[in-house]
């Protein structure tokens, strides 16, 4: 079946699910249920009281809220009307938010009001002080030139005069503004989680839509499928990954305002969930609930997994007893997923590949030096193209370049290979290579192989600079809970799977290891510093910057 959302942007996508599946439910929050029809009548009221602020195509919107309806209606409406979505985390700190918003150039940012677990107003009125003795439409200061409106869904404290109170519905009619009909249109501005550097906003035009579609296929998605969800929605995995490819085939998204296993459960069995999202402690807290035995979890279809961890993925086929376990391959500067197996394909090929390429999308393993396209079976940088790629990093000129070829490929800087079969095998990150003794090193190959040891929880390997050689290798070694080895042991264990080269000089073992907010993805650059200072390190300041860039 051809897809038919190619072409399509929000608006018009929005209304053709609105009239082809206008009375089933789209989404269910706490004990509300939405239809379709009501969907799109929440979008286009978004998409007028945005306009009726003055805000016209091309103006960019931060979306600073929880897991709660209104951040999709709010999402949909300004995308549809041509405005450019900034979802921001909202575990980042203050001036990570700061950064984010000026960045992006955001002349509006939504939040909750009175009453929210953090207190957004507050913090926002330290970055813009006209938010408590100005007035709506100015607030705009030094720290945030673009902003004009602060717009609060709940209850506005009295000394927040700048706010816009948007916690009751409009008193006057506000006229729907007109609908963009490119979908080369931008729509999202999707930041990346900044483990090396100032982070990076990629650019996400109307083809998710398209690609919603494409990413359903291999699961042969329904309009009886159901979606539970208590992952972040600033976050691309329950956006363009999670709730659209569930829409466009008209199923269902039941939505957590956080994860809670008992309230897990009783939705899986309650609303019949077909397909959820697993991240590594959502499986562990699903089996370890005292009644998880108790619930009839028998719907469960699909398990997209966040990791590749073995007994990650084994925890979900046997523990959870989910027969289509599913991993994949993708980022957020290519709309999500580039590549997945079938969830019916042998249970081997999806614990062990991360699948084939989605339709019309091209993905290459290229020499990062010669820029030849390697063998097969043979590492080397994950190269993609496609009508999903970004349109490039909002305002980084050069880093955009860097990611972007002339002729359409983006240079993913993630390291893979691709079997016989054409799935891939994703390896590691590009970017966090070093040369040791001349050659180089891949971390995610070492990472593998400490992980491999049954008392490691988790591990990062890092190169910093060492005089009189390239780079060294500093191992950082999380055990598991009750375990106990020694560090020399540990790197004892290695010498019989690991070429000189790649040993790592010193293993640390820690409690923990420094993440992004939210996201959970390591901070390496700490590591780098704290490798530095442990170690007492003397390098040339160029060498310093590059061990922790």
């Amino acid at each position: 079946m051809s897809n038919p959302f190619l072409g399509k942007t929000y608006g018009e996508s929005i209304a053709e699910l609105a009239t082809k599946y206008a009375h089933r439910d789209a989404l269910v929050f706490r004990d509300t249920r939405y239809s379709y029809r009501h969907m799109k009548r929440e979008a286009d009221a978004y998409s007028a009281r945005l306009a009726a602020l003055g805000l016209r195509q091309g103006d960019h919107v931060s979306i600073l809220l929880p897991n709660r309806p209104e951040f999709l209606w709010a999402w949909l409406g300004a995308a549809q009307m041509g405005l450019v979505v900034v979802m921001i985390n909202t575990r980042l700190k203050r001036d990570e938010i700061a950064y984010q918003l000026a960045q992006s150039d955001s002349k509006a940012v939504i939040v909750p009001g009175a009453g929210a677990f953090r207190d957004f107003l507050g913090e926002l009125s330290e970055l813009a002080p006209a938010l408590r003795s100005g007035t709506a439409g100015t607030l705009q200061s030094e720290r945030l030139p673009e902003l004009r409106w602060v717009i609060a869904l709940d209850t506005v404290p009295e000394d927040y005069r700048g706010a816009t109170d948007w916690s009751r519905p409009p008193t006057e009619r506000h006229e729907a503004p007109a609908m963009v009909e490119d979908v080369e249109t931008p729509g999202i501005i999707g930041y990346s989680s900044g483990t090396t550097a100032l982070p990076k906003g990629a650019l996400i035009s109307h083809q998710v839509w398209r690609k919603a579609w494409d990413i359903g296929t291999p699961v042969d998605f329904t309009e009886n499928d159901c979606l539970y969800m208590a992952i972040p929605l600033f976050g691309s995995m329950a956006t363009m990954n999670g709730a659209l490819p569930i829409w466009v085939r008209g199923g269902k998204v039941v939505l957590g305002e956080q994860f809670d296993a008992a309230a897990c459960l009783a939705a899986i069995e309650r609303e019949k969930v077909t397909v959820i999202h697993l991240l590594p402690p959502i499986v562990r807290a699903l089996l370890d609930d005292a009644a998880f035995d108790r619930h009839d979890r028998s719907s469960l279809r699909v398990g997209y997994v966040l990791s590749v961890d073995p007994d990650v993925l084994n925890a979900v086929s046997d523990g959870l007893g989910i027969p289509g376990m599913m991993t994949g391959y993708g980022m957020t500067e290519t709309t999500t997923v580039l590549t997945r197996n079938r969830w019916d394909d042998p249970r081997d090929v999806r614990h062990t590949t991360q699948g084939k390429p989605l339709p019309d999308i091209e993905v290459r393993i290229i020499d990062p030096e010669s820029r030849r396209e390697m063998p097969v079976d043979q590492p080397g940088e994950i190269w993609a193209r496609g009508y999903c790629n970004m349109l490039g990093y909002y305002k980084k000129p050069e880093e955009t370049a860097r990611a972007l070829t002339k002729d359409g490929w983006l240079r993913t800087g993630d390291v893979g290979h691709m079997r016989a079969d054409g799935r891939l095998v994703y390896i590691g990150r590009l970017g966090d290579g070093y040369k040791s003794r001349g050659f180089n090193v891949s971390p995610a190959e070492i990472e593998y192989a400490i992980n491999s040891h049954p008392e490691v929880a988790i591990s990062a390997v890092v190169g910093i600079p060492w005089p009189g050689e390239n780079d060294i290798g500093i191992a950082y070694v999380v055990l598991k809970e009750g375990c106990e080895v020694d560090s020399a042991a540990l790197l004892d264990r290695l010498r019989g799977q690991l070429a000189s080269y790649k040993l790592p000089h010193h293993l640390f073992l820690v409690d923990e290891l420094p993440m992004t907010s939210g996201t959970g993805k390591i901070q390496k650059f700490k590591l780098k510093e704290d490798a530095l200072v442990r170690l007492g390190v003397d390098v040339p300041p160029v060498a310093a910057a590059r061990a922790g860039s």
